[in-house]
């Protein structure tokens, strides 16, 4: 199954049609050999627009680098983490997403998002918030 690869795969390419560009092939000629459209490789070789960085790369990047997050540490950022998500799933991307049994009781601390090689750090994370929360109760 082949997921579609949306707009973050234009910035690969806006990169390879400006060296393309710079040796000596049409717009035409771009446009075929990347697969995008004539009025895309013509606007990127004459500077008049370049694709904006995807807010999947954002989202996975910002996962990468803090770990998993609960849905209250994500949601600020990115505002529209859930439609992110279901994006994400439809394209076969590494971001994932974990609920807590009773959701209810936990809140927005209750959604958790990862990356597919970060589940050892997310079952920590829970456990550390399980400990605190079993802490709290008790005092």
């Amino acid at each position: 199954m082949q997921f579609r690869a949306g707009r973050e795969a234009y910035s690969e390419k806006y990169k390879r049609a400006l060296e393309m560009h710079k040796a000596g092939k049409s717009a035409t000629e771009i446009a075929s050999e990347l697969g995008v459209s004539y009025s895309a490789a013509y606007h990127w070789i004459k500077g008049l627009r370049a694709p904006a960085e995807g807010n999947l790369r954002a989202f996975e990047a910002f996962l990468r680098e803090n770990g998993p997050m609960p849905v209250v540490d994500v949601k600020e950022k990115f505002p529209k983490h859930n439609e992110m998500y279901h994006t994400a799933s439809a394209r076969g991307s590494l971001i994932r997403r974990h609920v807590l049994a009773q959701p209810r009781a936990f809140g927005e601390l209750a959604t958790w998002y990862y990356l597919s090689d970060q589940e050892d750090a997310l079952k920590s994370k829970i456990k550390a918030l399980l400990d605190t929360l079993t802490k709290m109760k008790k005092k």
